[in-house]
């Protein structure tokens, strides 16, 4: 079968878009409340797809999850135009230097490439 790479949001062959699944919760460490904020990103026909689709990985984090605490899912089709392209930064800068931000966005370095491209995330079939 011949599947082709997507570009941007709307649904592919099979009548799906990108849903990301966001839980947010928090847990006492026996010093601090830690907060969590867990995403998923899954291909679904709707938001109730999507939601079953993560259902027992929520779970397992919602588990550890301070009883009473407040425990919020958001649930939202993802326009792959937004998605930033990051790479892992977490061993940049000196000895004894921590990245406040894991992640670091990876753009276009020249001023006159950019004002002609972006980059951006896709879709691309794994067959």
């Amino acid at each position: 079968m011949d599947r082709k790479i997507i570009t941007s949001t709307g649904v592919n062959e099979n009548g799906e878009l990108l849903w990301q699944v966001h839980f947010m919760s928090s847990y006492y460490d026996g010093e601090d409340n830690v907060p969590v904020d867990e995403r998923y990103c899954v291909l679904a026909k709707s938001k109730d797809e999507a939601e079953k689709k993560v259902e027992e990985s929520i779970a397992k984090v919602a588990a550890k999850c301070k009883k009473g605490a407040d425990q919020k899912i958001e649930t939202t089709v993802v326009a792959l135009e937004n998605l930033i392209i990051a790479r892992d930064s977490s061993s940049d800068g000196r000895l004894g230097f921590n990245s406040i931000n894991k992640l670091s966005p990876v753009s276009l370095y020249c001023g006159e490439d950019r004002k002609v491209y972006r980059l951006q995330a896709c879709l691309v079939p794994v067959d």
